[in-house]
């Protein structure tokens, strides 16, 4: 059978680079990344001034929505394993003596 699909490596979305060039030769000093990041710093100002908490939760929303193009976001990944492990936990009192508490079946 044939490979089908895109080749690895083909950008994605090129509808959205045409719209980027499009936009880049009509407004050629225009950058939204950029317009987030000042209208993030002016959403800080106003949280500072008012000190009013749906200001700062204003805040915490721009700030993540902007923190999106600056840092790599983490992916999560799901763990699955066939064995079951097993975890038993001793206390053990820093002075020797036995602790009150321990898990032993027979005590």
């Amino acid at each position: 059978m044939a490979n089908r699909g895109r080749p690895k490596g083909s950008g994605n979305k090129p509808l959205s680079r045409v719209l980027s060039e499009r936009l880049s030769e009509r407004f050629p000093d225009y950058d939204p990344v950029m317009e987030l990041v000042a209208a993030t710093i002016r959403i800080k100002d106003i949280a500072t001034e008012s000190n009013d908490i749906q200001d700062y939760k204003s805040l915490v929303d721009s700030l993540e929505k902007a923190s999106r193009f600056i840092q790599p976001q983490l992916k999560s990944i799901e763990v699955q394993t066939d064995n079951a492990l097993t975890v038993s936990i001793m206390k053990k009192r820093f002075d020797g003596s036995k602790s009150s508490g321990t898990d032993d079946a027979d005590s």
